[in-house]
């Protein structure tokens, strides 16, 4: 008997083949010798045979049937490899050194060529990163990267680029790159020196890419020159990228509208469709900020940062979106065209939010904020465009909050990681929130805006859609409700507004724990947002229609949609046809995911060497956000990471000692109703687990 799947190896050593489905979307079936039929959903790969296996490699299972009639993988061989590279510890075995890998790439010892282990013979327990074999068992043929420490800022960089850009590899993504227009071999060749350059501690390969051959939308668009308006940047004072200006203008009356411009740069055109920048921006997806190391930009830095970027007192093109904000936080008189700006200043959030929470009249003078700020013979329209810009982000969050969105299930972490001169440490995580929120509501309102305009037109465009919960798991929620008696309608689609309704009702209600553990599991089953090209709403945003628009210099996906504006603004047929928008929704996806999964990776294991060195005071306060027999899952309040309390550890027993929680029959609580969803509750710091993720105990 065999089966054909994935692999996917467990930290415990042992794994799993997943097979693919028959082309009726059934999972397959085999028959034993003793003419037994088995319906294969899932092989179990006992820890000799899964040693050696690397993730999401196709691979044939030959299948024994166990003695409790189980089907386990007796042998596998390899069918093709995803992955290309390796990363993990360096090790000695059998007289020469082998690689242990990441536990979430596999298990065992990984041979290495004999040149390469000589080489690594005083390597031991240090990092590296290798290439790998394509055919047989694992086997890591090149240095990479390392080796180094394996806390090293740069080694948490390299581990976080391998695991994440692995599973987004080309030809694993439906259609693979010609179904985006791209050739398959030099974008998989992109992949692997891109993935290599980003784990190895590089930048990208956007530098120097010329972008002038291939046509560029609306080439003689009309241009409004508005370089005699008022317009700033808000940005951090590290930002290089400018890639959006705005410009304000209120009476100071309250029933009056504010006049709000944002004015995005003209990245469409610049970059032809088909040239070489174009090809490796639509290869990468998206530029990968890292917290350690240089970031690998989509661009080539001397058009996102230099020709391109939104710098003051500098003639740029922008794609500029004009709405009238209402003293409602409504948006109307939406206009979408393309202009010549010149920004006024370059203003900091740390500026921004000094003086909204002071002003004073020289609060954003150049002279009190070093290279930001406006200069005297501008200081007095800047800051009249603040105090409207501010205006029209109060009125657009009171709207807002309004519909009743996701967002307020969600809150953010207290401090996060950073690397100063090499070394790991904390730093505030939003130290200019003000500031923050008025450049964040008036992005929003113009990424609604221009999704309303293209479909009030009739024009094809890249959505962001997303539909609240998770139709797959959205019953968990459901049932949630019912076991605490406030049931939703039984037979109506959940939605977010519906959800926050019934926490708030649970509130008023004083049942404070309720409404905790239902907004709790509520987090649990929120779906995931995605690109489209049919007209979606975005139930978290609460947003009718939505798109990605005011960041292009940073995001493959606003380089499309400002494409299909310039052609819509120049009365032309826009470059893109709903298809393939809809092969781009889904490559976007994939490898736009990637690299939003390796910063989350760089990010969650900085702060397990900050754990590990007790950066932050123990006890530390939580949240329970799980629970099971096997124990409970918490959210450190201060790094905004989730640690694991074993069923042992909760009921005060020795760490090792077998336990299981006993849960009462809502299966959100322990009947002794120690532990419930929603909980606050005050941990210290066990151990890190194979993965460094940290377990932790009662305070």
């Amino acid at each position: 008997m065999q089966v054909s799947g994935r692999f996917s190896p467990h930290p415990r050593g042992f794994g799993f083949v997943d097979p693919a489905p028959t082309a009726t979307g059934n999972p397959p079936v085999v028959v034993d010798d003793a003419g037994r039929t088995h319906k294969v959903e899932s092989v179990f790969v006992p820890p000799d045979v899964a040693r050696g296996w690397i993730a999401d490699d196709r691979v044939v299972a030959t299948l024994a049937v166990d003695d409790q009639g189980r089907l386990n993988a007796a042998s596998m061989t390899l069918e093709s490899r995803q992955r290309r590279f390796v990363v993990g510890v360096v090790q000695p075995f059998a007289g020469k050194m082998v690689l242990s890998p990441d536990a979430r790439l596999g298990s065992g010892e990984i041979p290495m060529d004999d040149a390469m282990s000589a080489k690594l013979m005083h390597a031991e327990g240090k990092q590296i990163v290798a290439t790998l074999a394509p055919t047989g068992k694992a086997m890591c043929t090149a240095l990479v990267a390392g080796p180094l420490p394996t806390f090293a800022p740069s080694a948490v960089r390299a581990r976080a680029v391998v695991i994440a850009h692995g599973g987004a590899t080309p030809d694993s993504i439906p259609g693979g790159p010609a179904a985006v227009g791209l050739p398959p071999a030099e974008t998989n060749s992109n992949v692997l020196r891109a993935t290599g350059r980003m784990a190895a501690g590089q930048a990208g390969l956007s530098a120097g890419l010329s972008s002038e051959e291939g046509p560029v939308p609306g080439p003689h668009a009309e241009m409004i020159d508005r370089r005699h308006e008022v317009q700033v940047t808000i940005d951090a004072d590290t930002s290089k990228d400018l890639d959006d200006a705005l410009t304000g203008a209120w009476s100071g009356q309250a029933a009056d509208p504010v006049l709000v411009k944002v004015h995005i740069a003209d990245a469409a055109g610049t970059i032809g469709i088909g040239s070489a920048a174009d090809r490796y921006a639509r290869t990468v997806a998206a530029t990968a900020y890292f917290t350690a190391g240089p970031n690998a930009s989509m661009i080539d830095p001397a058009l996102s940062e230099g020709d391109l970027s939104l710098l003051p007192k500098q003639d740029r093109r922008a794609v500029t979106v004009t709405m009238l904000v209402d003293p409602d936080g409504s948006v109307s008189g939406t206009e979408v065209d393309l202009s010549w700006i010149n920004p006024d200043a370059r203003l900091s959030y740390a500026a921004v939010e000094e003086y909204l929470e002071n002003p004073t009249p020289t609060g954003l003078a150049k002279t009190r904020n070093g290279v930001s700020g406006a200069d005297p013979e501008s200081l007095g329209a800047v800051t009249a465009t603040v105090i409207s810009l501010a205006e029209a982000a109060r009125r657009l969050g009171a709207e807002r909050d309004a519909r009743d969105t996701l967002e307020d299930l969600f809150t953010d972490a207290e401090l996060e990681a950073v690397v100063v001169d090499g070394k790991i440490r904390t730093a505030e995580a939003d130290p200019h929130p003000v500031a923050q929120r008025v450049v964040e509501r008036l992005m929003v309102a113009a990424n609604e805006a221009v999704a309303g305009w293209a479909h009030a037109i009739g024009l094809p465009m890249l959505y962001r859609g997303h539909v609240g919960f998770d139709p797959e798991r959205v019953d968990t929620l459901r049932q949630a409700a019912a076991a605490l008696n406030v049931p939703f309608a039984e037979d109506a689609t959940i939605q977010p507004k519906d959800l926050v309704a019934l926490v708030e009702r649970l509130q008023e209600e004083g049942r404070e724990d309720a409404a905790a553990a239902l907004a709790t599991v509520a987090t649990g089953v929120v779906a995931r947002a995605g690109y489209t090209a049919t007209p979606s709403a975005h139930d978290a945003l609460g947003s009718g229609f939505y798109t990605h628009f005011t960041s292009p210099l940073r995001r493959y996906t606003d380089l499309v949609v400002h494409r299909q504006l310039r052609a819509a603004i120049a009365d032309e047929m826009p470059p893109y046809t709903t298809e393939d928008l809809a092969a781009l929704a889904t490559w976007l996806d994939a490898r736009g995911g990637a690299v939003n999964h390796a910063q989350a990776l760089e990010r969650n294991a900085l702060w397990a060497v900050l754990l590990d060195r007790k950066a932050i005071t123990w006890p530390t306060p939580g949240t329970v956000v799980g629970i099971s027999k096997a124990g409970l899952r918490i959210r450190l309040t201060v790094p905004g990471v989730v640690g694991f309390m074993s069923a042992a550890r909760a009921l005060g027993l020795p760490p090792r000692e077998r336990a299981s929680l006993e849960l009462d029959e809502t299966g959100m609580a322990t009947v002794d109703g120690k532990y419930h969803l929603g909980a606050s509750i005050k941990v210290r710091l066990d151990r890190l687990d194979e993965l460094g993720r940290p377990d932790v105990k009662p305070a």
